[in-house]
């Protein structure tokens, strides 16, 4: 995949460090990226292109969307991923025809005026640094929540685990961040009316300023000022520093936020966090909720500054000392970028379908396939291989091409493109007539299926249903598996018994759906990625424990939404019945079946 980020700035800040964290992973991960900005200062493998993005006079702006268009055509760009409202007025407009899309991720609160409501130039996916920020868009600029994930700002935990957390016996207070607009005047605070009691009451104690040269003038006044009052140099200005992990290890306590503080706790210092909006304070356990909610300050609800309460926070965490290993742990759970990729490459593969104007992609959910009506059934669970042939024409005639969960993941991935008419063919319980009967026809027309299998393989026939008066009907034989698996079917789990998952304890669930994973991936050779849960029976601790599994996808049956990307662990079904008309086929593979449903 060719990912292209953009940004527009002039000087370091969050929102760089994370495009480049972001940008050298997707390369890792085989991906070409590049990106255009300003300026670039964070080190960084993606190829960096000069564009001056941040000057908004209207004819720079439509050079820059010409220039930006030339960009994504000659590089065969398939994503674009702004990260600032200027880039996304660029990126918009140079998007506007073709099938690349635009995803913005939003770092802070953005200016409200009639124009940014009236319509929005975030593309087709907006992502939300946190929740804060996604309340903003959905009450202030009247976005739709559906076009909002939100994903954190990840971080290297490689580079950052590396740092050796050592502080050489001094107390530093360093205050860390961009020393322009709003967290320049409250560094100016901090030094006029926080330091110099703090440096009373602690001797051995200094304030180190790091932050870049824009807007550092005034700081260095209050610095000069305050230096002068003490008789003492003991409040430094670093400016920007290229090895921050230094100041991160040998500092008592970090004020800051967003990335910043993030950074800071995994390098083992304590946290003060205060942002673009308010004053969060000390970061632990009892108002990390509140830290997570806001990106450490950078997008509440504004809040006057506090001198008084900020000191009385920095006594507490000088006199307790550093806090290594929770803050660590804290962000290793919450901002691990290897994590943050793979939500951000779901993003971009759902960004994708919407602009390729695919709405839903629709999901069949089968059990058998006979060759007549099965005697004495109940329950309408079969359709003829007759109707199941008819049924492939129609697929075949109207150009679909049928998916795996194999084939989404590489779509997500970016290493294989979404078709323009996506269809997914799914049977539940793993019954010999599937390989009797549709596993030819799969053959016959060239297309591709997922089968859900039970664990246990000393249960033979479906005995869940025979109780229940439904005809004994064989399940599918080691060798029939291995056969239809070497041709492209794929197996999936649905526990080791057929139990009702929602409807048992927590952890017997766990053993059905751990177990089940265990045993089909011994009994096929390879791994499963995808569950469906019988009887479509799952709540959230059901979810919960199918990903933590290892899982990739969860699927249900008439429940969960009707976009398919928005939780890959309820993924909606259509069922297929043996009364199942030609016209009710073709609504049910129409794309636009669950709006029709009214399923949210």
């Amino acid at each position: 995949m060719n990912i292209l980020h953009l940004l527009s700035q002039f000087e370091v800040t969050g929102a760089e460090t994370f495009a480049a964290t972001l940008a050298n992973e997707q390369i890792l991960h085989g991906h070409s990226v590049t990106i255009v900005s300003d300026t670039f200062h964070t080190p960084t493998t993606a190829t960096i292109i000069s564009l001056p993005l941040g000057k908004r006079d209207f004819l720079q702006r439509i050079a820059n969307v010409r220039a930006l268009s030339a960009i994504i055509a000659e590089r065969k760009i398939d994503v674009v991923h702004a990260h600032s409202r200027a880039a996304s007025w660029i990126g918009f407009y140079a998007t506007r025809t073709g099938v690349v899309p635009l995803i913005s991720t939003v770092h802070g609160r953005q200016h409200v005026h009639f124009s940014s409501k009236l319509y929005s130039v975030y593309g087709e996916k907006i992502v939300a640094v946190c929740e804060s920020i996604r309340e903003h868009l959905i009450d202030e600029l009247h976005i739709n929540e559906n076009k909002i994930s939100i994903i954190r700002n990840g971080i290297d935990l490689q580079r950052w685990n590396a740092v050796q957390h050592t502080s050489g016996g001094r107390k530093i207070i360093a205050i860390v961040g961009r020393l322009s607009g709003p967290k320049g005047i409250v560094a100016q605070q901090i030094i006029q009316h926080v330091a110099p009691s703090l440096l009373k009451k602690f001797p051995e104690l200094e304030v180190q300023i790091v932050g870049g040269e824009k807007g550092s003038e005034l700081v260095l006044r209050a610095i000069q000022k305050v230096n002068a009052e003490i008789h003492s140099e003991r409040i430094f200005y670093k400016g920007f520093v290229h090895t921050i992990e230094d100041v991160y290890s040998s500092s008592t306590v970090v004020i800051g936020s967003g990335r910043v503080a993030m950074e800071a706790m995994v390098c083992g210092a304590s946290v003060i966090a205060i942002g673009e909006s308010n004053y969060v304070g000390v970061v632990n356990e009892e108002n990390l909720m509140s830290a997570l909610h806001t990106n450490f300050g950078d997008a509440g609800v504004h809040a006057e500054f506090n001198n008084e309460q900020c000191t009385r926070d920095i006594i507490q965490l000088i006199e307790q000392g550093k806090q290594t290993e929770w803050g660590k742990n804290v962000i290793e759970k919450n901002f691990n970028i290897a994590q943050k990729v793979s939500e951000m490459y779901r993003v971009y593969a759902e960004a994708r379908s919407i602009k390729l104007g695919i709405k839903e992609i629709p999901i069949l959910m089968y059990h058998r396939v006979t060759g007549g009506k099965p005697e004495g059934t109940k329950h309408g669970i079969y359709v003829t291989a007759k109707e199941f042939d008819r049924q492939l024409k129609v697929l075949l005639r109207k150009n679909f091409t049928t998916l795996t969960f194999f084939d989404i993941q590489k779509i997500i991935e970016g290493k294989l493109p979404l078709p323009r008419k996506p269809i997914m063919l799914t049977f539940d319980d793993g019954y010999e007539d599937n390989y009797e009967y549709a596993f030819p026809l799969f053959k016959k027309y060239n297309m591709f299926g997922v089968i859900f299998l039970l664990g246990d393989t000393t249960i033979t026939t479906n005995e869940w249903d025979i109780r229940k008066g439904e005809p004994a009907a064989k399940l599918l034989s080691d060798s029939h598996i291995a056969e239809m698996k070497e041709y492209g079917i794929e197996f999936g789990g649905h526990s080791m018994r057929h139990k009702k998952l929602s409807h048992i304890a927590l952890d017997e669930a766990a053993q059905e759906i751990v177990e089940c994973k265990k045993a089909i991936e011994q009994r096929i050779g390879s791994p499963i990625i995808s569950f469906a849960y019988p009887y479509g029976a799952v709540n959230e601790e059901v979810k919960s424990i199918t990903q933590r599994a290892g899982f990739l996808f969860g699927i249900a049956t008439d429940s969960g939404r009707k976009n398919f990307w928005s939780d890959l662990f309820e993924i909606r079904r259509v069922f297929i019945f043996p009364n199942t008309s030609r016209f009710a086929f073709w609504k049910k593979t129409s794309g636009w079946y669950h709006s029709y449903k009214k399923v949210h």
